[in-house]
């Protein structure tokens, strides 16, 4: 039985602005994570939260295409529980269960090239060449083949009642001519995958709802908005886009900027990354954290694979 989460409290209506913390400030940690969100993903950032955590508060940046929402979700929790502050930092790309983690943050910076997805987890195909599938897909194929048949149906009904037809025998034929037309296409739609991808969107809500009521930074309908409101998995969700979702959505400034400009010199690297690549920092940097994260195995203290 799903369980409904009621929102935390009237003040999860509140204002943006009324919302606003001050602007993050020195000492913090920053949490690179790069890389497709994965439970290998997840128990390496665990380790370096239990090893290596220094302050309490934590800019999280993230550079992903998406991956297990199970993982987002533990991740995201994960952080709540290591700090009493979680802010997000999006360089370039946050995909789908990246997505998922920012709901955790109270406060989402983007850089100019920086873009988050909606919500649209992928599904494992079987015995096809595509892999993977966007639950995306099973609303709008079915939408589309909805839509189509009562247009159909309204057509014929319309045409044959024009030829004298009654309306009784001419509801009859069109349902029949649309039935018979329609059947061969609704034969290809696999059961077992449309309940996979509707349970994939469930899950992206539940958690998606959970998670919103620890950051406080987007609204129940917002996460609604994320998984529902898009036509694709691919849609380019940038900062003035995510303002319409976030309550707090700020362009990077202050310590958070030197940052942004630090990661932008790693964007190259965090590219190629087929697996996680997590590492913990203490902000400011040292200079032995700059040369060799978030990468190098060679550096005594990495946590990456």
């Amino acid at each position: 039985m799903a369980v409904l989460l009621k929102e935390a409290s009237p003040a999860d209506e509140a204002p943006a602005s009324s919302l606003k913390s001050d602007p993050l400030a020195p000492p913090f940690d920053v949490v690179t994570y790069a890389g497709p969100i994965t439970m290998e993903g997840y128990e390496q950032l665990s380790t370096l939260l239990e090893e290596r955590r220094t302050n309490d508060e934590v800019l999280v940046v993230l550079e992903t295409p998406g991956g297990d929402p199970h993982a987002a979700f533990r991740i995201a929790r994960a952080l709540g529980f290591h700090y009493d502050r979680v802010e997000a930092l999006i360089s370039r790309y946050c995909k789908s269960a990246g997505t998922l983690v920012v709901l955790g943050a109270s406060v989402l910076h983007m850089d100019d090239r920086g873009e988050l997805g909606p919500l649209d987890m992928q599904v494992r195909r079987v015995n096809e060449i595509a892999r993977q599938g966007s639950a995306l897909e099973v609303s709008d194929t079915m939408g589309m083949l909805w839509a189509h048949q009562l247009l159909s149906f309204a057509d014929l009904m319309r045409e044959m009642t024009e030829y004298g037809m009654s309306s009784d025998v001419a509801a009859m034929a069109a349902a029949g001519l649309v039935g018979d037309a329609f059947h061969p296409i609704a034969q290809q739609i696999d059961p077992v995958m449309l309940t996979a991808m509707s349970r994939a969107t469930g899950i992206a809500v539940a958690y998606g709802e959970r998670l919103a009521l620890k950051g406080r930074n987007i609204t129940m309908s917002g996460v609604s908005d994320l998984v529902h409101g898009y036509p694709s998995h691919a849609f380019v969700i940038d900062r003035k886009e995510a303002q319409l979702l976030f309550r707090d959505v700020r362009s990077p400034c202050g310590a958070v900027a030197q940052v942004a400009q630090w990661c932008r010199q790693q964007l190259d690297v965090w590219s190629q990354a087929g697996a996680p690549l997590v590492n913990i920092h203490s902000f400011p940097f040292i200079h032995t954290e700059k040369l060799h994260a978030p990468n190098s195995s060679s550096h005594p203290n990495s946590g990456t694979a």
